[in-house]
């Protein structure tokens, strides 16, 4: 075929013609499969054809997109700039390397209740627990609460709260110790376990 990679269509040899030429079906035929092939082989201005290899831009750009609908869709400007602004991502999130959340907002993180934990937590997971209302982090082996540090009125750092109803069985971490300020209810059929060598204290 007749036509280079930058997309120049050069007529095959013998042609153009020259005036009073006898139509010979030598050069007509090679010639106009010459072009049915360069035809066949372009970009359908409907999208009928479908693309076989890459397509160099050369620097340009691809303007007037429709924004994507559906995996495989391109995706236009304006939606990928509100994406970044407020992404929403569903499902698992890996990120290699160090993250920056920026601004004056928030993070999101997930949450569930204890059930709904994940199966085969990973130290380092942490998570927003609807059952305890309180963040908890995995860590050693076990989930635990997040913070819980002294707070107060303005800057006090005076007041250690607990809660006063168990309602989730709980095993105290490996070589640890606890304590509670009473009275402490634990709901039917939950248990506390506080493994040998260990102590759980209610003041």
């Amino acid at each position: 075929m007749s036509r280079n990679g930058s997309g120049t269509y050069s007529l095959p040899a013998g042609n153009p013609v020259v005036t009073n030429t006898t139509i010979s079906s030598t050069w007509a035929n090679s010639t106009l499969a010459d072009i049915s092939t360069a035809l066949t082989n372009s970009i359908a201005s409907d999208g009928q054809t479908v693309v076989t290899g890459n397509i160099q831009m050369n620097s340009n750009k691809l303007t007037g997109l429709a924004v994507g609908t559906t995996a495989g869709d391109s995706v236009e400007f304006s939606q990928l700039a509100a994406l970044l602004v407020s992404p929403t991502i569903v499902g698992d999130l890996t990120v290699t390397g160090n993250g920056t959340f920026q601004g004056t907002g928030f993070v999101l993180v997930s949450k569930g209740t204890t059930a709904q934990r994940p199966v085969s937590p990973v130290a380092g997971q942490i998570r927003y627990n609807t059952d305890n209302n309180q963040f908890e982090g995995y860590a050693n082996g076990a989930w635990g609460q997040l913070g819980g540090g002294a707070t107060g009125a303005g800057g006090d750092q005076v007041f250690v709260e607990n809660g006063v109803t168990v309602t989730q069985s709980y095993t105290l971490s490996t070589n640890k110790n606890a304590e509670s300020v009473g009275p402490i209810t634990i709901n039917a059929t939950k248990t506390v376990t506080v493994p040998s060598g260990q102590r759980w204290v209610i003041l």
